[in-house]
Parts: C-alpha cells; structure tokens; sequence
C-alpha cells in the first residue's frame, strides 16, 4: 500500500482534523488574532512548543509516526488552549454556553476517536515473516531441527494395533453378556473413532512439520517480540520493514510474533525476560537468533541476578541505524560478524 494511502487511513485523518481544532476556532471567532502584535505575543509560548516538537519530529522513523506524534502535541495543545478559555461563555445557536463545554466536547470527540479508528498497523512494503508459537519455539530451541518428525505410531506399534489383539465383552445390567453382534458393532464404532481421531492427530502434525519445513534455525533469524496494544511496537513495524527488505539474505531473516494475540505469549515473555507492563520499555524487543541461541538482542541487558532475574535494560531509539549497528545487519550472513568470528 503507497504512503498516501496509508496516511488517509480513518486514524491519521480525524487525528489531525482534531488536532487543529482549537487553532481553527480561534482563528474562526477571534480574526484579529493573526495581526502581527498578537504572533509576537504568542511567540513565547510557541517558540518552547516549536523546540520540543522538532524534537520529536527528527526523531520518528516514518510518516505514519510523525503524523501521529504531530497530532498528539498539536492537540494536548489544543486542549490547554480550550481549558485557558473555559471562563468565556460560549456562543452556539444564539444561545450562550459555559466555555467548560468547549472542553468537555473535546475530550468526548478525543475519546470516540481512540475508540472507533485505532492506528493501524505497518501495512507498507514489507519481508517479515509471522510466526506463531510453535514456529518461535522450533527457531529458538537448539538441536530442534535434529528432532523434526512425524510423532505417530507405525502399524507395527503394539499401541497401534492393541484392538487386534483384545476382545471387550459388554455386560447388561444384569451381569450377562450383551449379544455378540451388538459387541462387535459397538467395537467397531469405537474402532472408527479411534482411526479418526488418529489421522486427524497426522493431519495437524504434517500441517506442523510443513510450515517447520520453510524455516532453518542454522539461518540467522530476528525476531521482533511485540504486543498489539503497544505503540512504540506499531511505530517500530516500519523500522523493521525497512531493515528485512534491505538486509535479507539467504541465511538472513526478519520475523516478528505479536505475544498479546497468542495463549502462550506470558510463558514467551517469561521465557525470554520481557516486561509486559504497560509502563514497560522492554517494547519491542529484538533478539538475533541462529542454531536455536540467542546471539544478541535489542535492548541491552544491564546484566542479570542469581537466578537469571534481569537487572535491567539500557534504553534504545528504536532506529534502523541502531538495529543496523547491534546486528551488524551489513556483514550478517557474509561470514564477517564479530560475533561469527569469536565462535570460530
């Protein structure tokens, strides 16, 4: 999908609508305001606010994180300007309102518009491949691809084939033996539930083994630990985009599991120390994997207690170039690591 059409989505376009609302109403109800004595009164107040917002600008890593930074900013802006001018009545329909309806109004359209128009996710070119549960634990467990198979029983299985060896006698209330036929047909039904069940078993562990077929734990593989609710997850998505169409090789992939959409996602974020709180900054978290090991991960561990426990992390700007530096995403696959070489 084009960037145009990306940013026209519901999201980017009431966000920003709402966004200049506080500018467009006073430029609406009070003119004057553009004359040159009112900029320079307003110009310190907007010079901070330009700062910090240029700020935030040259550090988001794609449109759609701009626009949503810029809307953000522009509309606690907004708000702070409807609050200044709660004590002025409002005027609407000829009749006269207390200016907190102003505010009131605001903040009720704010909330409808995070609920009805989520941002979307990263819907731009892209090479990442999804993975789901039992994908994330073949890649990330070593020696998992030495004991890929079919787990099922041959026909020489004495599990297999117990039914042909007994011969179940069903008893009536009375204690006597139900009749012989209706023995066997009972046995049968069971017989055939049994096989079904069996080849229902073989249909989803060949499903298994197919999708386990595509992937190689002997390949470098990276893996984004992400969550749906998380915003620096969904602006990080571009970043990687970006990272897995010019960094792919052979032996180099891009892969991401979203842990909030799966049931295992608390043992996958327990199991990799990753903090799902919602004040955490562990999100996202990029780990490099290749036979299984961990070789390095984004971000970086302070160190760890007795136990394993992770004393903390060391924050990070989410950018290509620092992905691009962490994984040495230039000379990954070629055989030149640093990290290739000292396990030589």
């Amino acid at each position: 999908m084009s960037l145009a059409k990306r940013l026209l989505h519901p999201h980017y376009v009431t966000n920003s609508i709402l966004a200049i609302a506080y500018p467009a109403y006073q430029l609406i109800t009070h003119p004057e305001y553009l004359n040159t004595e009112s900029v320079a009164a307003y110009s310190r107040y907007l010079l901070p606010a330009a700062i910090l917002l240029s700020i935030k600008v040259r550090g988001s890593q794609s449109a759609e994180e701009l626009v949503s930074v810029v809307a953000l900013y522009i509309k606690v802006y907004s708000l702070y300007g409807f609050w200044t001018i709660a004590k002025d009545k409002a005027v609407l329909f000829g009749m006269e309102w207390s200016g907190w309806w102003r505010v009131i109004y605001f903040l009720f359209t704010w909330l409808a518009i995070f609920i009805a128009f989520p941002q979307p996710s990263y819907q731009g070119p892209s090479k990442i491949i999804w993975l789901n549960a039992s994908q994330l634990e073949y890649l990330t467990t070593p020696g998992s691809s030495k004991g890929k198979g079919k787990k099922t029983a041959d026909h020489t299985s004495p599990l297999r084939n117990r039914s042909s060896t007994a011969k179940i006698v069903e008893l009536d209330g009375n204690g006597e033996p139900l009749d012989e036929a209706d023995g066997e047909e009972r046995l049968d039904q069971e017989q055939e539930q049994e096989q079904e069940q069996e080849q229902e078993q073989e249909r989803e562990q060949e499903r298994d083994d197919s999708s386990l077929s595509e992937l190689d734990p002997s390949h470098y593989w990276i893996i984004a630990f992400n969550t749906t609710w998380s915003s620096p997850c969904r602006h990080f998505e571009a970043v990687l985009a970006r990272c897995s169409i010019t960094y792919e090789r052979k032996t180099v992939h891009f892969a991401k599991i979203d842990m909030d959409l799966i049931q295992e996602g608390d043992q996958i974020a327990e199991r990799f120390k990753i903090n799902l709180a919602a004040t955490t900054l562990d999100l996202p978290t990029l780990i490099l994997f290749k036979d299984g090991k961990a070789l390095k991960q984004l971000p970086l561990k302070l160190g760890t207690k007795v136990g394993g426990e992770v004393l903390g992390k060391v924050g990070w700007d989410r950018s290509e170039s620092s992905v691009s530096q962490a994984f040495e995403l230039p000379l990954l696959g070629t055989g030149k690591e640093s990290f290739a070489r000292e396990s030589s």
